[in-house]
């Protein structure tokens, strides 16, 4: 099995060294990731300038590693297709920080997992609140082993795997969900200089379904959502075609 690991975080990122170590027994790995932290990058892809790639000493648990002065999608479409092999998969992560309810149309973990899927490969996403976790290299591989084992990765669209917040000593299991509601809203504050702003933070949060990502995550369960491409909204497109 030929596995393409890439990330929003950088090819120095702890959650990449730690994810290419879990992934070592099920197959041959291969790096691809930016040069530099591209969080919230979401799917952008470089059309302005051209991009620098170089290949680096592998991290351990790697055949090859890719280094590509770009965005996160840049880095899955370059290594997919600079290895010249046939991946069988392509795993995202470990993202330093939840990528869960509207995080993902901001998530450059997300975004570079679903490129994958765009160009025909099986993709995962995975985030953690901390790469610190003590349990995150052993949780990791056994969820991989299961995802692997039952396939559940193959199909349409992809994986987004969250594990839960760190005030959880370990996972209490898996829950199959839905993306769910919370946002992490940016409020724009006007800086001593003018014209320049900087952003500032808040979570806010809505009632959220039982099955939603969101309570996973505050449950102390790994979150396991298939998202998919269809963004058309069809209870509105229904409405819209069939008024009362």
């Amino acid at each position: 099995m030929n596995i393409l690991v890439v990330n929003d975080d950088g090819y120095e990122a702890e959650g990449l060294k730690l994810l290419v170590r879990a992934l070592q027994p099920f197959g041959t790995i291969y790096v691809s990731a930016p040069k530099t932290h591209q969080s919230g990058k979401s799917h952008a892809i470089t059309f302005n300038k051209r991009i620098e790639t170089y290949f680096v000493d592998t991290i351990i648990g790697s055949k090859s590693s890719l280094v590509v002065d770009g965005t996160p999608a840049d880095a899955t479409r370059l290594g997919l297709k600079l290895f010249n092999v046939d991946f069988d998969l392509v795993v995202s992560g470990i993202n330093f920080g939840a990528n869960i309810a509207k995080d993902i149309f901001y998530s450059g973990t997300v975004a570079a997992a679903l490129e994958a899927k765009i160009l025909g490969v099986d993709a995962i996403a995975i985030s953690a609140p901390n790469i610190e976790l003590p349990y995150l290299y052993d949780e990791t591989m056994k969820l991989m082993d299961e995802i692997i084992e039952t396939k559940i990765y193959q199909g349409e669209g992809i994986l987004n795997i969250n594990f839960p917040k760190a005030s959880f000593s370990r996972p209490l299991g898996v829950r199959l969900t839905k993306q769910g509601l919370r946002l992490q809203h940016s409020e724009y504050v006007k800086s001593e200089k003018p014209g320049v702003y900087h952003i500032k933070g808040s979570i806010i949060n809505y009632e959220e379904l039982e099955d939603s990502d969101v309570l996973a995550y505050e449950d102390g369960y790994i979150s396991i959502t298939p998202l998919q491409f269809d963004r058309t909204n069809h209870i509105r497109l229904n409405e819209i075609l069939n008024p009362k």
